[in-house]
């Protein structure tokens, strides 16, 4: 009984000060580059940094974080588990959203491309949806959304379209055509919504076995 006992309470020990330990370790981190050299040392890939942003992200753990400080901590327990957010960094990032035609100009010719975009502006011009047009003419991937990128920001896209994205000369319901190189790609381009600076929250990730 004795030994029962003491192996309990060297169990107990143990994992309260594995706890502290991992408490300690996250309360001393303050930057995203602090984090990313914490998980230099941890080999788990369960152990990761998230980005959390409040037009993408809806569920009930996103809300939460992207409304806590910077600095604070959230933890989730399980029977077996236990897993720490440290909100690390907090921002308002540019994004903008709209909607594409693709042709990719590895498989078409570009005097193909050139006749299909003459037909899908007068299509448009006689009042054809431009989602209805990308469903019928695009060879991108997105076209079961009706060619909408959804928000997007920088590095999400090819740079020309970023580029062309951020030019303030174009206003909503605009279309425009972009080439852009790594691809060959020819993207026949709606402006869909005005640039918006979205909230989003970086996130340290750490999960605690529970023995």
């Amino acid at each position: 009984m004795k030994n029962l006992l003491l192996l309990l309470f060297l169990s107990f020990t143990i994992l309260t000060n594995a706890q502290t330990a991992i408490k300690k370790e996250l309360k001393a981190i303050e930057t995203e580059e602090q984090a990313e050299a914490y998980l230099e040392t941890k080999k788990s890939k369960k152990n990761k940094i998230l980005v959390f942003n409040e037009e993408k992200h809806k569920s009930k753990l996103a809300k939460e974080l992207i409304e806590m400080p910077v600095g604070f901590t959230k933890n989730e327990r399980t029977q077996f588990k236990k897993t720490h957010y440290k909100v690390i960094k907090k921002e308002k990032v540019p994004h903008y959203r709209i909607s594409y035609i693709f042709f990719d100009g590895n498989k078409m010719d570009a005097s193909k491309i050139y006749d299909l975009r003459k037909t899908i502006m007068v299509e448009h011009g006689k009042g054809v949806p431009f989602e209805d047009l990308a469903n019928k003419y695009s060879m991108a991937k997105n076209i079961r959304k009706g060619a909408d990128s959804g928000w997007v920001k920088d590095g999400d896209m090819p740079i020309e379209i970023e580029n062309e994205a951020f030019n303030l000369k174009h206003q909503v319901n605009d279309i425009y055509d972009v080439k852009t190189e790594k691809d060959n790609g020819y993207y026949i381009i709606k402006k869909t919504y005005r640039i918006k600076e979205i909230r989003e929250v970086s996130v340290l990730k750490v999960l605690e076995t529970i023995d």
